[in-house]
């Protein structure tokens, strides 16, 4: 057996401490939406719906609730511009239902932002991918 120098035995155990390379955030295209969703990963990959996690703001019906900054409760403050000031009597806004229902999803063609798990078993559908050109 060769004698190796202490600069070969660094460089081995460097090489055998190697990690993988870190997945990187990557984009699909819808072939068929929610619920029975499919994407397409690449020419070869299609991931189905036991493979995707998706992110509950891409889902049709989905509800946010909604913290308003400003309501009529927090009118009537005066705010000073210049040498006069303003009072706002109303924002006119409707706070008794403080929830937002999103009305799309993603549909056939749409291109979607991935981020797969570190084992590519999973993937996280973070959202829409747009594209200006």
């Amino acid at each position: 057996m060769a004698k190796s120098d202490g600069l070969t035995e660094l460089a081995i155990l460097l090489k055998e401490r190697e990690n993988d390379i870190p997945k990187s955030i990557t984009t699909g295209t819808v072939i068929t939406p929610p619920p029975e969703v499919t994407i397409r990963l690449n020419d070869v990959v299609i991931l189905n719906k036991e493979n995707l996690i998706f992110s509950a703001h891409m889902l049709a019906g989905y509800k946010r609730d909604l913290h308003p900054i400003f309501n009529d409760e927090n009118c009537g403050q005066t705010n000073v511009v210049s040498m006069h000031s303003h009072i706002v009597q109303t924002l006119n806004v409707d706070t008794e239902d403080a929830h937002t229902t999103t009305l799309d999803t993603i549909v056939e063609g749409d291109e979607v932002i991935l981020m797969p798990t570190t084992d590519d078993q999973l993937y996280f559908v973070l959202d829409k991918a747009v594209r200006f050109e």
